[in-house]
């Protein structure tokens, strides 16, 4: 959560290395590829979880995915927003990510379907800032970054 000198105006972002926002404004997920062994990962680690080899580098992931499964959550940290959707996202570089799911009613949701990456508001910390991090909606939503 954040530190003494967080602003409580700026948003806190739990994605720590996982993300980072390209030169068009947009996320970007961060993984890892294996040059011993080629597994990709995310998120990023020292070592490959795979074959523990420390020879990693980073791999910039496919903003756009596919929806492997989700549950609506009822019940969550205390200053989480909720009901939320969680899924599980499929990117083509053979990964799959755990994220919150935006932008649409769980029953307007299909396995397979293609979701794209964006940032979602999750909370709220301590200090009354907005908790955000990465996060997928629908890609045919229409909505850039909500």
């Amino acid at each position: 959560m954040p530190d003494a000198d967080h602003n409580p105006d700026a948003p806190v972002l739990l994605a720590g290395d996982a993300m980072r926002v390209a030169d068009d404004g947009n996320p970007r997920l961060v993984g890892i590829v294996c040059g011993n062994c080629g597994a990709r990962a995310f998120p990023p680690a020292p070592v490959c979880s795979e074959c523990m080899s420390e020879d990693v580098r980073e791999l910039e992931l496919s903003p756009e995915g596919s929806l492997y499964a989700f549950s609506v959550v009822h019940v969550a940290p205390a200053e989480w927003d909720t009901p939320y959707i969680a899924g599980y996202v499929d990117l083509p570089e053979g990964v799959r990510v755990f994220a919150h799911i935006t932008g649409a009613d769980a029953g307007a949701l299909e396995m397979d379907s293609p979701v794209r990456l964006t940032t979602a508001r999750l909370g709220t910390a301590g200090d009354g800032a907005a908790v955000e991090s990465y996060a997928f909606r629908p890609a045919n939503s229409g909505m850039e970054n909500a």
